[in-house]
């Protein structure tokens, strides 16, 4: 790749009604939720939001003036409604070119709610079956309302929403827009998970520049019409290198931040001299201590909601008793050993927008530990090490238990067996660089070779029916040059192997991911609703400049959406 840069989201206690709280900051309990009748309205606006972030003045982008944004919590059979509106300020995309790849619009939003099972909601109308049908664009002053019927069966769990607005999702996301749902259900009864305080860690990454009118505000508006793609970390307009701000980045921001319940614990900087290195300096930064007894149990609902970043989890000294993935629980409890001295390896690893409950038992022996992302080089530029927050044992013992079973999730289930299996599909990360087809960018971002079309749908599902698809990274071309979280939209899946090595049955999913020379292989039933959606790469700038395409969901049985099945297909 020369020297190209690539780089460039819980609460309450068990409750029948829709409602929506603030998530705590540095919680060591999760506040009670405030409640709605389901008939209601949760109102929720996207509106620009100044503060202080760790000494400088920032200008974010925020729900309900939140960072993160109110938590929603649901349970199943109840309808979700929710009036989006849009109080950004006007931004001049008159100078984009049409591109839908090239990123734009940012004064535009709409709304996903990422890893709840509902109807199609990313294109006009909601539900829509129309391949022709656009995106849903709300614009500043806009207002839009969303209607979600929960499925009865529907699992509890831990979901999240953010923007979903093509060419403007990563510049949002990575601005502060993203919150949490709570799906209350079963798993919640479960005694010894009924008494286990719930603790928060949604993690969220904020990238910044110098405003280019304010020099003591740290903004992210990109400069229209630049050249967008970094070279070698700085933004290249009208093929001139300039210092690292105005563009569109994929990652290289010259100030970003990891927050977690809105509280920043690292930090990263690029600097603006074009013959040093490209990758971030990092720096760590205090972080929340959660005090624990020993013995007591707590349940830990953690988010990588960051825009590009992959989380290899570890909490030092603890075992980690894994209960769900991305808001589907287990059939039992996954137990996942303390790591010994050196053991560089991962106990938990979350993707962007993988979420996790996790069981931890603290220790006999009083201490500080520390819950750690390593550092991971599966993207362009190096994860650093990071300490996301401390466990803090003290106090009177306690010896509180650990669950022994847990319910079964009964959407997700029978697992489809491979007899079920009516198409196999290969889904593979592509792309070039220097760019062949997104030229303003610099370097494209495919799925099978193709730049997403909005009013295309390469692939055509029949209701009910199991596929298995088969996701590759391969390592002969750009899309080699990293990982990808692959994400589809309006059902979840189950991960059945990685790399031809089996994973436990019941890892039921909606994002994964995948690694260089990787093929996972996922298998799903496109359940209850029909209509046009989407997949995707979720490092957001990928997403943002073509890696994503539509898929439609039919009804074989209508008149005229027969669909035939073959063994293969990419």
């Amino acid at each position: 790749m020369n020297d190209l840069t690539r780089r460039q989201v819980l609460t309450g206690s068990a409750t029948v009604a829709v409602g929506m709280t603030a998530l705590p900051v540095a919680a060591v309990a999760v506040s009670q939720q405030s409640t709605a009748a389901s008939e209601d309205w949760i109102e929720l606006e996207t509106a620009i939001k100044e503060t202080i972030l760790d000494g400088h003045r920032v200008r974010l982008r925020a729900y309900n003036g939140q960072i993160p944004g109110p938590t929603m919590t649901v349970v199943p059979g109840q309808t979700l409604r929710i009036r989006l509106k849009n109080s950004l300020p006007p931004y001049d995309s008159s100078k984009w070119g049409g591109d839908h790849n090239v990123p734009h619009g940012l004064d535009a939003t709409n709304l996903h709610v990422h890893g709840l099972d509902v109807l199609p909601h990313i294109f006009e109308p909601l539900g829509t079956s129309d391949p022709m049908a656009p995106q849903i664009v709300i614009g500043p002053g806009e207002q839009k309302e969303y209607v979600f019927e929960i499925p009865e069966d529907h699992p509890p769990g831990f979901d999240f929403y953010h923007p979903h607005k093509h060419g403007a999702t990563a510049v949002q996301v990575v601005s502060g827009l993203a919150g949490a749902i709570i799906v209350r259900g079963a798993i919640d009864e479960v005694p010894e998970i009924k008494a286990a305080r719930e603790i928060p860690l949604a993690v969220q990454d904020i990238g910044l520049f110098p405003s280019e009118t304010d020099p003591d505000l740290w903004t992210y508006e990109p400069v229209q019409n630049a050249v967008w793609q970094t070279f070698g970390g700085y933004v290249t307009i009208k093929g001139e290198r300039t210092n690292l701000r105005g563009g569109f980045s994929t990652g290289d921001y010259r100030l970003r931040y990891f927050l977690l319940n809105g509280e920043p614990f690292f930090k990263e900087t690029h600097n603006d001299k074009p013959e040093e290195a490209i990758s971030p300096v990092g720096t760590q930064l205090p972080v929340q201590r959660f005090r624990l007894a020993p013995g007591e149990v707590v349940r830990f609902r953690m988010l990588n909601g960051s825009s590009d970043n992959l989380m290899p989890i570890v909490v030092d000294g603890h075992d980690v008793h894994q209960i769900a993935m991305d808001g589907v629980n287990f059939p039992a409890v996954r137990t996942i050993p303390a790591r010994s001295a050196g053991d560089t390896s991962e106990q938990i690893l979350l993707a962007s927008a993988n979420r996790s409950d996790l069981l931890v038992k603290a220790s006999s022996t009083p201490g500080i530990y520390r819950i750690r992302q390593l550092a991971q080089k599966q993207q362009f530029l190096e994860s650093a090490e990071k300490v996301i927050a401390e466990i803090e044992v003290t106090g009177p013992a306690k010896d509180m238990p650990l669950p022994d079973k847990l319910p079964i999730p009964t959407r997700g289930y029978p697992l489809i067996e491979a007899s079920e299996v009516k198409r196999i599909r290969v889904i593979e990360f592509t792309g070039n660089t220097p760019a062949l087809i997104n030229t303003i960018v610099g370097g494209d971002y495919l799925i099978n070779n193709a730049i997403y079309a909005e009013q295309e749908v390469p692939t055509v599902v029949n209701l009910n029916e199991a596929e298995e698809w088969h996701l590759v990274v391969g390592t002969s071309h750009h899309g080699g040059a990293e990982g990808h979280p692959f994400h589809i939209h309006v059902n979840s899946f189950e991960v059945i192997s990685i790399n031809g090595v089996m994973v436990p049955p019941g890892t039921i999913q909606d994002t994964v991911w995948v690694g260089v020379g990787q093929t996972v292989v996922i298998r799903m039933r496109f359940k209850q609703w029909t209509g046009k959606s989407v997949y995707h790469c979720h490092i957001l700038p990928h997403e943002d400049v073509g890696m994503m395409q539509n898929f439609l969901i039919v009804d074989a049985t209508q008149a005229g959406h027969k669909h035939s099945t073959v063994s293969s297909s990419s």
